[in-house]
């Protein structure tokens, strides 16, 4: 037994960090119970094996592995571990392909292991018709194991599979890690980083901080998570020196040759495609080494390449101006003063002045009001700061008939900034507008003319506060006499996993659910006794006078789920929108709301 935990020992020594961005929605019964808890590093016996192929571990020595991780880290190499199913707590689907589900040495619940969203046999996707899980089947599964947030012993998610069924299996096997490769190139066109060299590079950035310039990285493919699509444009994949699954850099939704959206047609990667890509770095959360979203392309595939996109990486521009109307800053001195305030809400107001260099989202007259675009010194699509939701002229919502902005304008934002995240220089949502376009403002009230307008915010953003499970929104003072109205979402009668978009509560109001720029629709689901909004989800609540606050009891899976930290409300009339705001069209936190107390003002 002291020779097994020396090994177990050697095991969590040799553990490296390195974990992906998902896109899908999280399950409900993710935490372990029992002796599928880090705790302390207590060996527990009866824990047999050694992790190979030839000699899996069972469940009570992947445990061990795991308690001896410490809070975040996984193990190096893939392992294999025997068992029993003892718990199903998602069946294996076609939709994401993978399964969840707990083993143990004999069946029981007796130190279970848990197998978070594995794929199926053979290392693929699950399809109809293969044999689904069920309790008590035998398995061996291949993963890397982690101490998930330093409270449950898991497989990393997507970094494992089912090996085998009931003694039937597919291939696919996974061997131990090589060491890495040496570190060459520099970064440029002509001498690509490669993958060695990118993490090298990567390391020296420190925790959430953007490369200062685009670079070259040169590698084959050895994972690809999201295929390039026409919805998006973008893909996702890992690369390697030697194309495989090891040492490997995480090419996060990058765009397609020549800075492109992928389009029907064009050609899709696959494992061992070689490839280089063109882009910002970042070392996300200090623990995965990828390109910033969006802000990396394929610059060449297999030999080939578009001829478009940037043919030298950028250089960083010199920063200018500041911030005053009569020295607005440029879009690197923008970036500059955001990076220094950090991920806080910058202190005061601010003016930018630059060329629209790309538009994410128009401004929209039937939605929100406001737009989301990118703005350079010269209208390129370098060295570019991003608006993030920015109001219109006059710091007013747009409206219909409206000139709307379109690339090559020249414009000045004002409002304050941030350094979301800790990497992404951009305006505060809904507390930034459009003070002039080409030289056009709009004199309002809060806008336009003045050298420092008040710039009140005309959407009447909430103060919000979360305890324990509890998130409070409020938005003007409310009295114990004040007509109050409440809903159990549990208690609908909705079936499980049901898409909700409307309900209508006994006073008249009204409640509804949407999608909004995000990947995945609001659900309800039993497991919460209540609904379920991903990232850019949106509910909406119309009252049927003006709203004072709202309360909401979140589900307490991992503690106060209440959503993406940039979760907002905002109120207009009698109307309260509440977002799961995130910078991503998926992933983040889930906004979980099991009950909802509306007070109205008097």
């Amino acid at each position: 037994m002291n020779k097994l935990f020396s090994k177990l020992m050697l095991v969590a020594l040799a553990a490296m960090t390195f974990a992906a961005c998902e896109d899908v929605p999280e399950p409900y019964d993710k935490p372990g119970t029992g002796d599928n808890q880090p705790g302390t590093i207590t060996e527990i016996e009866g824990g047999t094996g050694s992790g190979t192929l030839d000699d899996p571990y069972n469940a009570i020595a992947a445990l061990n592995v795991g308690k001896a991780l410490a809070s975040g880290e996984e193990t190096a190499d893939y392992i294999y571990i025997k068992g029993k199913v003892s718990q199903v707590a998602e069946e294996f689907t076609t939709n994401y392909g993978n399964g969840t589900f707990y083993i143990s040495e004999d069946g029981t619940s007796a130190n279970q292991f848990y197998v978070y969203r594995a794929l199926y046999l053979g290392n693929k996707k699950f399809a109809n018709g293969d044999t689904q899980i069920k309790l008590g089947d035998e398995v061996v599964v291949c993963a890397k194991i982690t101490n998930f947030k330093g409270n449950t012993i898991e497989t990393v998610q997507n970094a494992g599979f089912l090996y085998s069924l009931n003694g039937e299996n597919r291939g696919g096997e996974v061997g131990p890690s090589k060491p890495a490769g040496n570190p060459e190139g520099d970064g440029t066109m002509a001498s690509p980083y490669n993958v060695a060299g990118v993490l090298q590079y990567i390391a020296t950035l420190g925790s959430d901080i953007n490369s200062p310039a685009q670079v070259y990285v040169k590698g084959k493919v050895s994972q690809v998570k999201e295929e390039f699509s026409t919805n998006f444009g973008n893909g996702t994949f890992y690369i390697s020196d030697d194309g495989e699954a090891a040492n490997e850099f995480y090419a996060y939704r990058v765009l397609y040759l020549g800075n492109k959206k992928f389009a029907n047609g064009d050609t899709q990667i696959k494992q061992g495609d070689e490839v280089i890509i063109c882009g910002n770095v970042v070392n996300y959360l200090g623990n995965t080494p990828e390109t910033v979203q969006n802000s990396a392309f394929l610059y060449s595939l297999n030999g080939v390449t578009d001829g478009g996109g940037n043919e030298t990486p950028d250089t960083p521009a010199e920063a200018k101006g500041d911030g005053t109307l009569a020295s607005p800053y440029n879009a690197a001195g923008a970036i500059a003063y955001a990076t220094s305030v950090g991920d806080n809400e910058s202190d005061k107001e601010v003016y930018i002045a630059g060329k629209v260099s790309k538009i994410v989202y128009e401004y929209a007259a039937d939605n929100y009001g406001n737009a989301t675009f990118y703005i350079s010194e010269d209208g390129s699509e370098s060295n570019q700061f991003y608006c993030y939701r920015t109001l219109y002229l006059g710091n007013t919502k747009y409206t219909a008939g409206k000139t709307q902005i379109k690339k090559g304008d020249d414009v000045i934002i004002y409002g304050k900034v941030t350094c979301y995240m800790g990497n992404t220089p951009e305006t505060v949502q809904n507390k930034a507008y459009l003070y002039s376009l080409n030289g056009n403002t709009e004199a309002t009230e809060g806008g336009g003319g003045d050298d420092q307008p008040s710039n009140p915010v005309v959407t009447g953003n909430v103060a919000k506060t979360v305890s324990g499970t509890t998130m409070t929104l409020v938005y003007t003072e409310a009295t114990e006499s004040d007509q109050t109205v409440s809903i159990d979402f549990g208690a609908q009668g909705w079936s499980n996993a049901q898409e909700v978009t409307e309900v209508t509560l006994t006073d008249g109001t009204k409640i509804t659910f949407a999608k909004g720029d995000g990947s995945n629709a609001p659900k309800y689901y039993d497991a919460t006794k209540g609904m379920r909004l991903y990232a850019k989800n949106i509910m909406t609540i119309t009252g049927i006078k003006p709203i004072a606050k709202v309360v909401i009891e979140c589900d307490n899976y991992q503690g106060a789920n209440v959503g993406n930290d940039a979760l907002y409300g905002s109120v207009s009339g009698s109307t309260m929108t509440i977002v799961n705001e995130h910078t991503g069209t998926s992933g983040g936190s889930q906004f979980r709301p099991k009950t909802v107390t509306i007070t109205y003002a008097q």
